[in-house]
Order: C-alpha cells, then sequence, then structure tokens
C-alpha cells in the first residue's frame, strides 16, 4: 500500500507539472509529440491529432516531448520549423518552461486551502529546526516534542516515537525543558506515566493520547532523566478574515520562506563545521520519500488522508522550487538561457545550450543516485 501511495503521489506530481508544459506549448503554437505517462520504454500508446499519449513502463511521473526543446545537430532545419519550441520568443518558450513550475504552485495553494478550510484554518505541525519567525499567521509553538532517543534510552522499547510531544508527566501539563526536569525530579525513583501525541496527526488538538509508563533513570550527576532529545515544533492560525481569504497564498509562502532560510543555515553549517553530513540528512530522494510516506501510514489515525495531502502540498512547493534552481537541464536553467538571450539580443548557440544541458542531467542523475544510496544504506 506505502508504495502504491508513493508512486500515485509521485505520478500526480510530475503529471501537473508536465500538465502545465502541455497547456502552455499547445497555447503558443508548439507542437506536442508525445505525452507520457511513467518513464520510457513505451507500453501503449495512441495518436490523436499531432500528439501521441503513451503509457510507459517505468510508473514515476511522466513527460512532454516538444518539437525542437533539445537541439539536435543532425536536425539543424528544426530552427525554422515555425511550430517548434526553438523557433517562437524568449516570451513564448519562457511562459512554456515557466508553466510547469506555475502548476506545481496552484496544486500546493489548492489543497493548503482545502486543507485549512477543513481544520478551521490552523496548519498541521511543522518541526522546528531553526528558530525562525514565520510572516504571516498567529504562532502557536510547542516545545515538547520528542525529535530522537539516544541508545540505551529508559523509552527504547516503549511505545514511544520521534514526532511525539509530551503533554503531560504524572497528570502534571508540561510546557518545555524545564517543566519536564522539574516534575522528574519531583518524582525521582518513582515510576512516571508519560502521557503523549504525536505531530504526525494532521491536527495535534484532535490526535487522541496514549500512556506510557516507565521509572527514569539517574545520570552521573545525580539527575532524573527518561532519554529523549526534545525540540519544538510551530503550528499557524490564519485569524483574521484577509488572511483566511488568502490562507493557501500565505501558508505556501510561510513554508517555502522557512524551507529556503532552514536550508541556508545547513549549508552554512556544513561550511563552518566542515562537515557535508548536515547537508546530506536534510535531503532526501525517492527512497526517502517513499519511507516518510510509509511511516505516515504506519501510524494509523483518523486523519491520515488530510497528513499525506498536506505532504503532496509540501513536496509539490518543494518540486517547484527545485526546478526554479538556475541548474542546467531544469526549467531554471534553461530559463538563465532565456536571460541571458534577451540581454544580449541574441541567442546562445543551440549546440553549446544543448550540451550544457546534457552534461546537468549527468549531474542530476549522478547526485539522485548518491542520494538513493545514502537513504538505502546511511
Amino acid at each position: 500500500m506505502a508504495f502504491l501511495i508513493f508512486i500515485v503521489i509521485l505520478s500526480v506530481l510530475v503529471l501537473i507539472h508536465e500538465l502545465g508544459h502541455f497547456i502552455a506549448a499547445k497555447s503558443n503554437g508548439i507542437r506536442v509529440e508525445e505525452f507520457g505517462l511513467g518513464l520510457p520504454p513505451r507500453v501503449l500508446g495512441k495518436k490523436f491529432g499531432e500528439t501521441i499519449y503513451s503509457l510507459n513502463l517505468l510508473p514515476f511521473g511522466g513527460f512532454v516531448k516538444l518539437t525542437g526543446e533539445d537541439f539536435d545537430e543532425e536536425h539543424p532545419e528544426v530552427e525554422k520549423d515555425p511550430r517548434s519550441f526553438i523557433s517562437k520568443t524568449p516570451v513564448q518558450r519562457a511562459v512554456v518552461l515557466a508553466a510547469g513550475v506555475f502548476m506545481n504552485f496552484v496544486l500546493a495553494i489548492g489543497l493548503f486551502y482545502v486543507l485549512l478550510g477543513i481544520n478551521n484554518f490552523k496548519t498541521s505541525q511543522i518541526p522546528l529546526f531553526f528558530d525562525y519567525n514565520f510572516k504571516f499567521g498567529t504562532e502557536h509553538i510547542i516545545s515538547t516534542l520528542i525529535t530522537g532517543m539516544p541508545e540505551n534510552s529508559p523509552v527504547e522499547n516503549l511505545d514511544v516515537n520521534y514526532g511525539d510531544v509530551i503533554t503531560r508527566i504524572e497528570g502534571k501539563e508540561v510546557a518545555d525543558v524545564e517543566e519536564i526536569k522539574d516534575v522528574l525530579r519531583q518524582n525521582k525513583g518513582k515510576e512516571i506515566t508519560l502521557t503523549l501525541r504525536n505531530i504526525r496527526n494532521y491536527s495535534l488538538d484532535d490526535a487522541e493520547t496514549r500512556q506510557v509508563s516507565l521509572t527514569p533513570k539517574i545520570d552521573n550527576k545525580g539527575e532524573p532523566y527518561i532519554g529523549v532529545y526534545i525540540g519544538k515544533s510551530i503550528s499557524l492560525s490564519y485569524d483574521k478574515p484577509v488572511q483566511k481569504m488568502f490562507s493557501g497564498f500565505l501558508h505556501s509562502y510561510n513554508v517555502m520562506a522557512y524551507s529556503i532560510s532552514s536550508l541556508g543555515k545547513i549549508i552554512k553549517t556544513s561550511f563552518i563545521t566542515k562537515d557535508m553530513a548536515p547537508v546530506s540528512q536534510s535531503i532526501a530522494g525517492p527512497v526517502g520519500i517513499y519511507q516518510v510516506i510509509k511511516g505516515v501510514l504506519s501510524y494509523k489515525d483518523a486523519n491520515i488522508i488530510l497528513t499525506l495531502a498536506d505532504f503532496v502540498a509540501l513536496m509539490s512547493l518543494s518540486l517547484a522550487f527545485i526546478n526554479l534552481l538556475p541548474i542546467p537541464a531544469v526549467d531554471g536553467g534553461r530559463l538563465i538561457f532565456i536571460l541571458i538571450e534577451i540581454i544580449r539580443k541574441k541567442k546562445v548557440s543551440p549546440v553549446l545550450e544543448a550540451k550544457i544541458h546534457r552534461i546537468g542531467m549527468a549531474f542530476l542523475l549522478g547526485f539522485l543516485i548518491l542520494i538513493t544510496i545514502k537513504d538505502i544504506f546511511i
């Protein structure tokens, strides 16, 4: 089931992106040679008009093949074909390239509107890896989030998981690390009961609580501890009428800005420490995405569909962001060449551009392989 849902989510994200390219290309008079579901080799194909609509063997996303998008030295005449991508004006080509990213933003914003409307305009919990002030909405911070457990922890064999929030200890509400420590000191040497909720539930307020009992260990300073790392998570509420009206846009901005800020801080940390581990640990490939979906499904609750929809919206924003990066072979890299053309008032050599995009694609595929190996073995 996890693998099936993973395939469906990945296909939806890529197909909505390619649909943007398809619609923009058709609207600008560009010949679409093929619209494929999945990746080649082709299993089935049917031509309607000038376009082949195909079903392909590898069930990962899809693609759109435009005449003249990738220059072929053996067929230079494509530049003179009025229906080819390369023959269109810089603005027309930019519109076609940007349309995929635009559709990913539309999907994310639309899903956020639905999710926020269902949840009274309050978001799901967002782990806070770094301190950050969100520009829009009212912040509701939780400071008792379990972010990890060391080996031989007192809770190691109990029903305690990453993403759990400690809400009470021995019936007493706790709001931060210091309050947790105070209650543990008051019950030193005694068995205690933890009350937990998990932020993987779309709405923490609706999540069922559960309780686990344990006897804390004593460290070398005589302090009791339960063996968990504590961090923070945040949810946002869009309370004002104007905020509710534009909540889908506002939350998309909040999530994107926070993600970019966090990535920048992670990269900075890697440079300062001269260690690439923080960067590699923060990036996931297809296997990592599958593991996230599998983890969501393993924690069964009434809001699992909302949780998955929220994940799809976040992934759609991520796909839009990646495609905007000025990397050869992706849409952002191709847009850079169009920008250079507009500034120079002259096209970059199509042969040179095609070679650069091929190098970029090889780099991206190699990077994806490395990330996949990391997700599997590390």
